[in-house]
């Protein structure tokens, strides 16, 4: 059971090796990366960004339980975001990172869109000048798929699953936008 940072940082080197912490882009294999926004501009490219990340995200996390481990890069930006504090407010567990507090842990026993979608819609608002957004990095993990996934912004999101199946399964149903 994860009930500390170290449990955590501990289990996610077990399962994914000391892959870097802020970006998905560098890994090789088995890492998927997809295209949200696509060509679409404004509302539309950011409905269109957000409606296929929840897929995604839906697909691969399905009723698990699911960590999101949150950079926070502006040291304000838990107390202005809305939907930090929201989804805070909905967690089943809330770590800190001791030394660096503006990293946080959020642990769901299961994954509801309606919980997690915030975040993710934060991050593709935040490089569209959109509400709400968040200066955040966030990696959507699940330790039993051995799942972790960083949507960068409204253009895209990587997946790091470390079953070369599940890879293979994911490219198959989103195989229209991968990049």
């Amino acid at each position: 059971m994860i009930d500390s940072v170290i449990n955590f940082e501990d289990l996610f080197i077990q399962k994914f090796g000391d892959i870097d912490r802020t970006s998905l882009s560098s890994l090789g294999i088995n890492k998927l990366r997809f295209e949200l926004g696509g060509e679409e501009e404004d509302l539309t490219r950011i409905n269109q960004a957000t409606e296929r990340s929840n897929l995604i995200l839906r697909y691969c996390f399905g009723d698990l339980p699911i960590w999101l481990r949150i950079i926070l890069w502006q040291k304000d930006e838990e107390s202005s975001s809305e939907s930090i504090r929201l989804v805070l407010g909905k967690a089943d567990l809330v770590l800190r990172d001791q030394k660096e507090e503006e990293v946080l842990y959020l642990h769901f026993k299961k994954y509801l869109q309606s919980q997690i979608s915030p975040i993710a819609t934060s991050i593709i608002n935040y490089e569209m000048a959109e509400e709400p957004s968040s200066n955040i990095t966030c990696y959507f993990v699940n330790f039993e798929r051995s799942i972790v996934i960083n949507i960068y912004d409204d253009r895209g999101m990587d997946v790091y699953a470390a079953s070369r199946k599940f890879s293979e399964d994911l490219s198959s149903k989103f195989h229209d936008w991968l990049i």
